[in-house]
């Protein structure tokens, strides 16, 4: 028989990791107002473990429900160790609070990760803009240059105007003048 390493989890844990999984993907606006609410309903109980009013959580408050709704909720304060009863989510008052803090922290490493991996974007998309900056430049330098260029070959005797619609100077007018309609032999 193979020995395992750590804990074996528990149903409870299982809940609490599949309800932060599902957490995670939820967009970056809904998932920070339902860390800051859920930060404050988890922090009341950690900071006051004795005072019920902290443990019931009323589902009809619009509030609650609407926390309750997010996708990953729900399971991850039924892995802290809440359970519904008449319409409410309520952490028994026997129930220890390890999970609680387990959720706590595993939520703030989410939300610095989420951080972290925000920023990352952040720079990367300022990066290539940066570039993109860099090559618009790098190409009017090239432009003005080049309009420098043809403003000097204007000021050297015997300089002809190369523009569309000319001819060695003369202006084309007709097919003939450019070779169309020709026998071209063939």
């Amino acid at each position: 028989m193979a020995a395992t390493s750590g804990p074996t989890p528990t149903a409870l844990s299982v809940k609490l990791h599949v309800g932060l999984q599902l957490l995670a993907e939820i967009d970056i606006g809904e998932y920070d107002a339902t860390i800051v609410m859920l930060g404050k309903v988890l922090g009341n109980i950690a900071n006051s473990p004795q005072e019920e009013k902290f443990r019931s959580l009323r589902m009809g408050n619009p509030k609650i429900s609407a926390l309750i709704a997010t996708r990953g909720v729900r399971a991850l304060l039924t892995g802290v160790g809440f359970i519904e009863q008449n319409g409410f989510m309520v952490l028994p008052a026997g129930a220890p609070i390890d999970a609680l803090h387990e959720a706590q922290r595993l939520m703030q490493a989410q939300q610095a990760e989420r951080e972290s991996a925000a920023n990352a974007a952040n720079a990367a998309a300022q990066a290539e803009r940066m570039a993109r900056v860099e090559k618009e430049n790098e190409d009017r330098k090239r432009l003005k240059m080049q309009i420098g260029d043809d403003a000097s070959a204007r000021k050297e005797p015997g300089w002809k105007a190369k523009a569309a619609g000319v001819k060695e100077g003369k202006a084309i007018t007709g097919c003939s003048d450019i070779g169309v309609g020709q026998d071209s032999g063939g």
